[in-house]
């Protein structure tokens, strides 16, 4: 858990070392009706992970009383000592006092501490896959121009002569727009490249789609491919 500054938490991305990493996969996500839970973005990460996503039911109160009763605890046991002034700070002194205080002192209704209560039945646990980040990226739908260019945010790329006319699925994270990657259904077609303006205005196509590059005197850049290419 961490706080954010607004009610969308980062878009959902998990950060390295984050809880839903550490603890592995939960099969349901049981949340209220605010729009940063409504968002096809949750939607789709949920159903990416196998977790089934529920949302409590509007005004009623009765449902959420569990977690409501956890952030009195959070309130009067945490924030009442908390003296940081960054959002830095809070979230590292907000883990601090899960991990070494309330995870490891009794619960009053179980009797047990949480972690020991929660690691008492690892075989149930899902673990999370290693490229966990990869599930929470944006999508977005596309359609490849005739002179294999992508927009994206304001952003050209070059997409693979293949996929000429096609409509592609781009998968990224807003704040890496550098690593844009390509999907045609399901097939990955790698990460895009931007543009360079100067180059992708002198190649030419033929019939099959095939890459001519005018001559414009001696270049090195190797007209726009999306991997290195080893030269034999």
């Amino acid at each position: 858990m961490a706080s954010f500054i607004s009610g969308n938490p980062g878009l959902f991305s998990p950060g390295p070392g984050t809880r839903l990493g550490q603890a592995g996969l939960a099969r349901k996500l049981y949340v209220d009706n605010g729009s940063a839970f409504r968002s096809h973005h949750l939607e789709q990460v949920t159903a990416s992970l196998g977790i089934a996503l529920i949302h409590a039911r509007p005004y009623k109160p009765q449902g959420k009383g569990k977690i409501e009763r956890w952030f009195k605890t959070v309130r009067s046991d945490f924030l009442s000592g908390f003296r940081g002034g960054t959002l830095d700070e809070l979230n590292q002194a907000f883990d601090l006092w899960l991990r070494d205080i309330y995870h490891q002192r009794k619960h009053s209704a179980t009797g047990q501490p949480p972690f020991q209560r929660f690691t008492a039945r690892l075989e149930c646990l899902r673990l999370a896959p290693s490229n966990l980040r990869d599930f929470f990226r944006q999508t977005a739908r596309r359609r490849v121009a005739k002179d294999r260019t992508i927009s994206l945010n304001g952003k050209l790329y070059e997409a693979p002569v293949p996929l000429i006319g096609q409509q592609v699925t781009l998968r990224y994270h807003e704040a890496e727009l550098e690593r844009v990657e390509a999907f045609s259904g399901s097939q990955s077609h790698g990460f895009l490249t931007p543009v360079n303006l100067q180059v992708n205005s002198r190649v030419k196509r033929d019939k099959d789609c095939r890459l001519v590059l005018e001559s414009a005197g001696e270049s090195a850049y190797l007209g726009g491919a999306l991997w290195e290419r080893t030269h034999r």
